[in-house]
């Protein structure tokens, strides 16, 4: 639905409404994230609170630097091909974690995990 299309359907709405927060309840009847309400919801003469709002922002800005780092420390920290330790190759078979049993397969091998393997002739 259009930005037109919305403002003309959230007169109507406003006017039924009943619930607690209507940020987010326009963002879940609406469809759009918390910014773009927030903008609709002043054009339409709703009045919100500006310390909410920048505590949401601060806390997208937290949620952004948490994922990123623990995307950072997943790829950086993880040293071993498999994330689970298993003993011998048919531990890792009887649990069914076939790409632990491949990897540990391809280290046996001497193989790269990634390379494809051509029998010789």
């Amino acid at each position: 639905m259009k930005r037109s299309d919305r403002l003309q359907s959230a007169v109507l709405w406003l006017k039924d409404f009943e619930g607690k927060n209507v940020l987010r309840s326009y963002c879940k009847r609406y469809g759009v994230d918390w910014r773009c309400a927030a903008i609709e919801l002043r054009r339409l003469g709703v009045e919100l609170d500006s310390d909410y709002l920048s505590q949401r922002e601060q806390s997208d800005r937290q949620n952004i630097s948490k994922r990123r780092q623990h995307r950072e420390s997943r790829s950086s920290g993880d040293t071993t091909p498999y994330p689970i330790e298993y003993e011998s190759i048919f531990d890792a078979y009887l649990v069914r974690d076939f790409a632990a049993l491949h990897a540990m397969e391809c280290e046996r091998d001497g193989v790269e995990p990634g390379s494809t393997y051509r029998a010789s002739e």
